[in-house]
């Protein structure tokens, strides 16, 4: 028993440490332990360089581990038997990631890993930004279809003559548009047929407006031709937080900047702790434009620390 409780006890001090020494000269050894449910601890602090992840399959099944970049998978452990270890070596950069933990369905922890004093902070490249872009088009392509598929009720709506129906369907349509808006900075095409659909919802004489249809399959398209960088995000972002910002505006930008706050943290891990807290204090109740500033300076800064060289963007 004795024996059992120092064992534990052991395993307990190096996950709560978030990371230890290993036995290989320059290696951080990490100790994590998943079930089906959850990671133990389900947040990791770690230096950031060469890292080896000791995992234990606490759980009554097969198991595995992964980290993930927003989208992408940079590192697995398949197949973890019940009662077994396998061990990962890698090497990570300054920044914040997501673990998986146990079934891919379980609730995702959170590996921060953290630059040293002497440490410079490593430069963007174009495949950094490769896994926000790539989760910010899976949003922006989840959103477009429950827009179509609003509009689709809109339009049924007014068919039916059902004013209390179509009423219901626009207010839903405007809020989806909303969340659409940041992906239209810097594109002419994209910003006129977003213009064109907001202006059509707006007119609330016309229980199905005209050309509506036509215009959000024309926005789609071009959406589907754009890649967007996190600074044009941003910079998107950074419009909705006018002093007339409605809630679907602030939520929208709050959304990206969370979105970018993994790579911001990779860069500048001071100024997405900030960003962090502005976020959490935002009221859930839309704030007063004046209360709005402190999260759209945070926004700026992170749009300037995010931008890619111009010899990147044409690589």
């Amino acid at each position: 028993m004795l024996l059992t409780c120092a064992g534990i006890g052991a395993f307990v001090y190096a996950a709560g440490t978030g990371a230890r020494r290993g036995a290989g000269a320059g290696t951080t050894e990490i100790a994590v332990a998943i079930t089906d449910k959850a990671c133990e601890p389900a947040t990791l602090t770690v230096p950031a360089g060469r890292l080896s992840f000791v995992v234990t399959n606490r759980g009554e099944r097969v198991l595995e581990w992964e980290i993930l970049d927003g989208v992408m998978v940079l590192e697995e452990r398949e197949n973890i038997a019940p009662g077994q270890s396998r061990r990962l070596t890698t090497k990570l950069d300054p920044g914040e990631y997501a673990i998986t933990c146990g079934l891919l369905s379980a609730p995702r922890g959170r590996l921060v890993v953290q630059a040293s004093t002497a440490q410079p902070h490593p430069a963007l490249t174009l495949m950094d930004m490769v896994g926000p872009a790539a989760e910010y088009r899976a949003f922006l392509s989840e959103r477009g279809a429950a827009l179509a598929a609003t509009l689709d009720v809109l339009e049924q709506a007014g068919r039916a003559g059902d004013a209390p129906a179509a009423d219901k369907a626009r207010r839903k349509a405007v809020a989806l548009l909303a969340g659409l808006r940041p992906a239209t900075a810097g594109d002419a095409e994209l910003a006129t047929l977003f213009g064109r659909m907001q202006t059509a919802l707006a007119g609330e004489a016309d229980i199905a407006p005209a050309g509506l249809g036509e215009a959000a399959g024309a926005f789609s398209a071009a959406l589907d031709r754009r890649t967007i960088l996190p600074d044009t995000m941003l910079a998107g972002a950074i419009g909705l937080l006018s002093p007339a910002a409605s809630p679907e505006d602030i939520a929208a930008a709050s959304g990206i900047a969370r979105l970018l706050l993994p790579l911001t943290a990779r860069i500048d891990p001071d100024l997405a702790a900030r960003t962090r807290a502005a976020l959490a204090a935002l009221p859930k109740e839309a704030p007063p434009g004046e209360a709005l500033r402190p999260l759209a300076d945070d926004l700026s800064a992170m749009r300037k620390a995010l931008a890619l060289p111009e010899t990147e963007r044409r690589s």
